[in-house]
């Protein structure tokens, strides 16, 4: 059942063999027999120099207990989107808010990351399905509740990139230092600010002294990727 949240047709959750209906035919357990939610659409947007994540809407922040404010970094993404592709819908995104041209990178399968940590492959998958398909539990109980939310993530090879023009503040980081920047749970701002392969478009104001920078769930199911070598061999950008 769709829950639509404003006129373009936004929805909370959709049934994500609705979105998705060739996943109904694959022969994995973990999407058999379940009830799953497609949450968020996402892109992993790179060149050959680098990735670019952006960092959370002010909104979005959080505190520690001793006051040091921590923002998440991500990658772009919206809500599945009501008789609209799914990657359709995250390609336009990007371009209206990154003011930059994406296109859609085919990998040919996919993964799914479960709620426990396990990895599965859809081999032969079609050119629109995601790269990564990433299980969370429900947050809340009830009878109604599904048995797992996912959010799809798309590869989105990236062409004139202006991190100035940007709309949201960007990180980038370069290529080869990938795994060095997922590696930690979270960094110090001014210690990830002296990396040599990390850049930020610009700061926000009025940002307390202890600032930490976490990476969010689509990093963190990239992270599980990258730490498998047979896994990141097949990763072809």
């Amino acid at each position: 059942m769709l829950t639509l949240v404003n006129p373009r047709r936004y929805c909370i959750a959709m049934d994500l063999f609705k979105a998705y209906p060739l996943l109904e035919r694959t022969d994995l357990a973990v999407l058999q027999a379940r009830s799953l939610r497609l949450i968020a659409v996402a892109g992993l947007v790179y060149d050959e120099q680098a990735f670019y994540f952006e960092l959370n809407a002010r909104r979005n922040w959080g505190r520690l207990p001793g006051g040091a404010v921590v923002i998440g970094v991500g990658t772009p993404r919206i809500r599945p989107e009501e008789g609209t592709a799914p990657h359709e819908a995250v390609i336009r995104h990007v371009r209206q808010h990154w003011r930059c041209a994406v296109d859609l990178h085919p990998p040919g399968f996919a993964y799914v990351l479960d709620e426990t940590g396990d990895l599965h492959v859809i081999h032969e998958a079609p050119g629109t399905m995601p790269h990564l398909f990433l299980m969370t539990p429900p947050r809340l109980g009830g009878s109604q509740m599904p048995d797992a939310l996912v959010q799809a993530v798309y590869f989105l090879p990236v062409r004139d990139v202006q991190m100035a023009r940007m709309r949201t503040t960007i990180l980038r980081v370069e290529r080869q230092a990938l795994m060095a920047f997922l590696a930690p749970e979270q960094w110090v701002l001014e210690d990830l600010r002296a990396q040599p392969w990390a850049s930020l478009s610009r700061l926000p104001g009025d940002l307390p002294p202890a600032v930490y920078l976490r990476p969010i769930l689509a990093l963190r199911g990239l992270r599980r990727l990258m730490s498998e070598p047979e896994t990141a061999a097949a990763m072809r950008w």
